[in-house]
């Protein structure tokens, strides 16, 4: 990539301050939710119950959030739904330093989390709208950007939880997550970034014809994402309870998340001219490969060599499977974004569903069977008739 390159999408109008808000608002995320399980649990007490409520409670809303907000975003580009969202996170992380009861955080979730995860698919969209009107490789290049800015967000953000954590209890966790957020919401604010409309002259109708038509990338999204978070959970516990520590857990992901600030690099000094169908199967089998290595190796080494394969393939799903999908729809960069959006929230909440299912009837290494077949089955539907559709666009 020439110097010039770089120059050129950083001139890209509202790009920088966009970069800045989804990194802040990413490590606020990163920081926060890297102990929301604990402090659900250890602190305020939650049983079981109650936290799967306040999990899919919060999912369920986020899902429909963004779905409101991404339709609104292409028909009427306007500023306020990001800002409402970025500021929902900075009180819910705000509040999350100070609540005691069960009932409080769930009514926080479905309130201000879901509400706070339409920010993530609306900065995208915002960003895709000024890229768009530069063309060119700049657009795939910016994409990817973003990405790294969000992947080096979750390589920082534990370790920074870790110390907060440390020297402030959950109290510090939620006050720096709160005012990471802040900061965020500032840059927006401060930056006077205007949403404008889809520089593409044909806006794509949702049709049930284009819903079919983007049916097998969703689907393929969800299985990856539900598989990404499933296998976290495992990860987390077989290492903590069987071949190492909690520092391993740690060193684990900010390991896989390095990794994938590389491996999303490379998408910006060689952009795509277009989203790969073949691509995104490799990274699927490259994710399934890694879940494949534990099962037949399970060990801790294996786990930490596993890394690259692990970091591979979510770096490739998460670049080329984003302008996958917003190529499907073009002109409709808040709905791709949303649609790409609650494939993360969904994986969320079937992970969270499924991780108790499997691991109380057979136990968590079985849980790496299961994020092998997801894998597979998700490199599977982008081959179906109507997920080509996007090649002969």
């Amino acid at each position: 990539m020439s110097l010039s390159s770089s120059l050129a999408l950083f001139k890209v109008p509202s790009f920088t301050p966009a970069l800045l808000a989804i990194l802040c608002s990413v490590l606020a995320e990163a920081v926060g939710f890297s102990y929301m399980a604990l402090l659900a649990v250890e602190k305020i007490g939650m049983s079981p119950l109650e936290l799967s409520a306040f999990l899919t409670l919060s999912a369920i809303s986020g899902i429909a959030v963004t779905t409101v907000f991404g339709h609104l975003h292409d028909r009427r580009p306007v500023l306020w739904p990001l800002l409402v969202s970025l500021g929902a996170k900075v009180v819910a992380f705000g509040l999350c330093a100070v609540l005691t009861q069960s009932w409080m955080l769930i009514a926080v979730a479905v309130a201000l989390f879901g509400p706070s995860s339409a920010s993530f698919a609306l900065m995208f969209a915002m960003a895709k709208g000024y890229l768009d009107r530069v063309g060119g490789e700049t657009v795939s290049r910016g994409m990817a950007s973003l990405r790294v800015a969000s992947s080096l967000s979750w390589a920082i953000g534990p370790a920074l939880g870790a110390a907060l954590v440390a020297g402030w209890s959950f109290t510090g966790v939620y006050v720096g997550a709160a005012l990471l957020s802040a900061l965020a919401l500032v840059v927006v604010f401060a930056s006077r970034i205007k949403v404008v409309p889809a520089a593409t002259e044909e806006r794509q109708k949702i049709t049930l014809g284009v819903v079919l038509a983007a049916a097998p990338a969703v689907i393929a999204m969800t299985a990856f994402h539900t598989s990404m978070f499933m296998g976290s959970n495992a990860m987390s516990i077989v290492v903590a309870r069987e071949l190492g520590t909690e520092t391993d857990v740690g060193l684990l992901f900010s390991l896989c998340a390095a990794v994938e600030v590389v491996v999303m690099g490379l998408f910006v000094i060689r952009p795509m001219r277009r989203a790969s169908v073949g691509l995104l199967a490799f990274g699927f089998l490259l994710f399934a490969g890694y879940f494949i290595m534990a099962i037949v190796w399970p060990t801790l080494l294996s786990l930490y060599l596993g890394q690259i394969l692990r970091a591979a393939g979510i770096g490739i799903l998460s670049v080329v499977g984003m302008a996958y999908v917003q190529e499907l729809l073009p002109g409709r960069a808040g709905v791709a974004s949303a649609l790409f959006g609650n494939t993360m929230s969904a994986g969320g909440l079937l992970s969270g569903l499924g991780t108790g299912l499997f691991a109380e009837a057979f136990g968590y290494w079985s849980i790496f069977s299961v994020c092998t077949g997801l894998c597979l089955a998700g490199a599977a539907v982008l081959f179906v008739p109507a997920g080509r559709r996007i090649e002969a666009a």
